[in-house]
């Protein structure tokens, strides 16, 4: 009988980061309705992915560059967001969070739906 021999894990891939302010100045891709002190979704805690007030979206499969649907919801029930009158069919603004390779003082970590970074040897 041979003995059980089990593999090594696999090693981890580094989750590809960027860094986002979430009180930067922001503006609707539909409507182009601005809100200079930031997305007011951002006031609310989020019930989709549990991500705290003030905090980006956290969603483990990445593509937090964007709020939550049940954030926006919970925004727009509290008042403090309007309904985008753009082309939209569910009232949502399309307000991408600006993301940046480097951290800045007020700067949250983002998990990003974009693959890291590779640089080539020369």
């Amino acid at each position: 009988m041979r003995p059980i021999t089990f593999l090594p894990p696999a090693p981890k891939m580094p989750a590809p980061s960027r860094w986002a302010c979430v009180d930067a100045s922001v503006t609707c891709r539909r409507c182009h309705h601005e809100w200079p002190d930031g997305d007011p979704a951002y006031q609310m805690a989020c019930r989709g992915c549990g991500a705290s007030v003030g905090q980006p979206c956290c969603r483990p499969e990445g593509g937090n560059e964007r709020v939550c649907f049940q954030r926006d919801q919970d925004a727009r029930r509290a008042g403090v967001l309007i309904p985008c009158e753009g082309l939209s069919w569910d009232g949502r603004h399309d307000k991408p969070l600006k993301l940046s390779l480097s951290r800045t003082r007020d700067a949250r970590a983002v998990l990003s739906g974009a693959p890291p970074a590779r640089r080539f040897a020369a």
